[in-house]
């Protein structure tokens, strides 16, 4: 397990980058839900295209994959908006 966190560090780190910027912007713009809102779903669209990305690169992207980024996002996306319009 470790070895395999070691060997893709690169790609852990900018999945890292992607949620704390994310985090980072819905703690800066807490004022405007619209635009919370929207940095919720562009982290989701992110996700899902960082998950294509890594999986086509070491070569094991199929169908399932996909829909399991798919629907993780729209379930963090969910979780998100129910949160921040609360």
């Amino acid at each position: 397990m470790l070895h395999d966190i070691t060997r893709h560090l690169t790609h852990y780190m900018s999945l890292f980058g992607i949620i704390v910027i994310s985090l980072f912007g819905l703690l800066v713009f807490q004022y405007d839900k619209n635009f919370q809102t929207a940095i919720s779903i562009s982290a989701g669209a992110s996700y899902i295209v960082w998950g294509i990305i890594h999986h086509h690169i070491h070569e094991d992207l199929n169908l399932k994959i996909i829909l399991e980024y798919i629907c993780f996002s729209i379930l963090g996306i969910a979780i998100l908006t129910t949160v921040i319009w609360s």
